[in-house]
């Protein structure tokens, strides 16, 4: 694509990219229309198409900018070997922030399935992971179709990162974790989502919550995990219900972390976790910060909310950010579904005091597709790049419990009712906790602007014989 775009005028290059990017988002976010199915109907298409045409606009954008620089003055010469990688990261970083980012399908996710890849996380999240990838293909660009100087660049640049990686991947397999000291049990209740939210079937998913959190108390577990919304009712509005949950937090003798809503007014909620203490008292409680658009909340909704399917959206409100929930004198972060696919997100939540987080999900909207499996690869991230425990709670699967660095110690497959139990320990130390990537925006900001602001000249190699651009 690095190629193609260069290649070409900035109209179409434009065209280009914005094809490359829906169909990429297309295939990627397949999951949309099992999520959406039972609310819209035959619509769900249509809903895929336009998230994944919207999307595809990063693609486009990145293509205008790649053409741009290409005919400031030069073929896919040296600066375009680095200011191409550049423009891709810039973008994808500002596609995957904010209310409105969505984190899915990022570059640097593919580090969960690359081992000597993983460790990179701890550096600069998944954003830098995913500079590394734009920059092997900005380097591959180079040497295959660049000038003499851009071939030189490419190689450069390939053997920097190998040394990078093999680098950084040293230092982190010395990193030692510490001692596994606490114990904890996730219930995976698989309560199907059809039926989840019927009142018929809200004492039976007690019930089955209620079981395993005794089991759970048998082995051992001294934490126990109930996933997003397993209390489809109002504990926080409802005494008789939090007496309930309070009553199986002490009758087990175990901190109950429980995922439920927080009803604030007849049409307004907060997705919530409440956390339970032995002795059956409530400790805190978490709500959910960033919510998930269109499902969750609903942008410019005096407008939006006047139009046929989207009068019935969901009317949730955001909670105040980071927030700890002590369990066993252990503060853990937590973060519902949505909110662990955000690396700054995590990042912000380790630096509150997080000596491990908590992840809670309900994957169940997505069925048997690659969504469950997307969302896991966002979790072995968000333990490498904070360097903390994850423990990873879903309704219906993939639950897991990860180490610091990225191992998947133990997990509960989709579709199975069961108890997962691990130990687990503190934290270690990592670069992007402490520092982040701004370092990293600000350095590709600089190679955009020399790649951009690069006076006209002949160019030279495979460009040369068609002239001025």
């Amino acid at each position: 694509m690095f190629w193609l775009w260069s290649n070409a005028s900035w109209k179409s290059a434009f065209w280009w990219g914005w094809l490359s990017g829906t169909v990429y988002f297309g295939l990627m976010l397949n999951w949309v229309p099992n999520s959406l199915g039972d609310y819209i109907g035959a619509w769900t298409i249509l809903a895929l198409i336009l998230l994944a045409s919207w999307q595809g606009l990063a693609f486009a954008a990145t293509a205008i900018v790649v053409s741009f620089i290409r005919r400031r003055g030069f073929g896919f010469g040296a600066l375009c070997v680095f200011a191409a990688p550049a423009a891709w990261f810039t973008i994808e970083f500002a596609r995957t922030r904010g209310g409105m980012g969505v984190p899915f399908a990022s570059l640097g996710l593919v580090a969960a399935h690359v081992p000597w890849l993983l460790p990179m996380a701890a550096y600069a999240g998944v954003y830098g992971v995913g500079a590394i990838v734009a920059l092997i293909n900005g380097a591959l660009t180079g040497i295959v179709w660049g000038t003499a100087r851009g071939r030189t660049a490419g190689c450069a640049a390939i053997v920097v990162i190998a040394l990078l990686v093999t680098a950084g991947d040293i230092s982190r397999a010395h990193v030692v974790q510490p001692a596994t000291r606490w114990k904890v049990a996730i219930a995976q209740g698989d309560i199907s989502q059809r039926v989840k939210w019927s009142p018929s079937i809200f004492a039976h998913t007690i019930q089955v919550y209620s079981d395993l959190t005794h089991q759970a108390a048998k082995s051992g577990a001294r934490i126990v995990v109930w996933p997003e919304t397993v209390v489809t009712a109002y504990p926080l509005q409802e005494p008789w219900l939090l007496h309930d949950l309070e009553a199986i937090a002490m009758s087990s003798r175990v901190w109950l972390v429980a995922g439920t809503v927080d009803k604030l007014s007849p049409r307004g909620y907060r997705n919530a976790v409440i956390d339970i203490t032995p002795k059956g008292t409530l400790a805190d409680v978490y709500e959910k910060h960033l919510l998930v658009p269109f499902a969750e909340f609903l942008p410019f909704d005096g407008v939006l909310r006047k139009l046929p399917l989207l009068n019935q959206a969901s009317d949730f409100f955001p909670g105040p950010g980071p927030h700890l929930l002590p369990a066993d004198a252990v503060p853990f972060g937590v973060l519902i579904c949505y909110e662990s696919g955000f690396s700054s997100y995590a990042r912000q939540t380790a630096n509150a005091g997080a000596q491990a987080l908590i992840i809670v999900t309900d994957d169940a909207w997505w069925g048997d597709t690659s969504g469950p499996y997307q969302h896991l690869d966002m979790a072995v991230i968000d333990a490498v790049e904070t360097g903390r425990w994850v423990v990873r709670g879903a309704a219906t699967g993939v639950s897991a419990v990860i180490d610091p660095h990225g191992s998947i110690v133990s997990s509960l497959p989709l579709d199975r009712q069961g108890l997962l139990v691990a130990k687990i320990g503190g934290p270690i130390d990592t670069p992007y906790v402490r520092f982040g990537a701004l370092w990293l925006v600000l350095l590709s900001l600089v190679m955009l602007g020399v790649g951009l602001g690069r006076g006209r000249a002949r160019t030279v190699g495979w460009r040369s014989a068609r002239g001025p651009a």
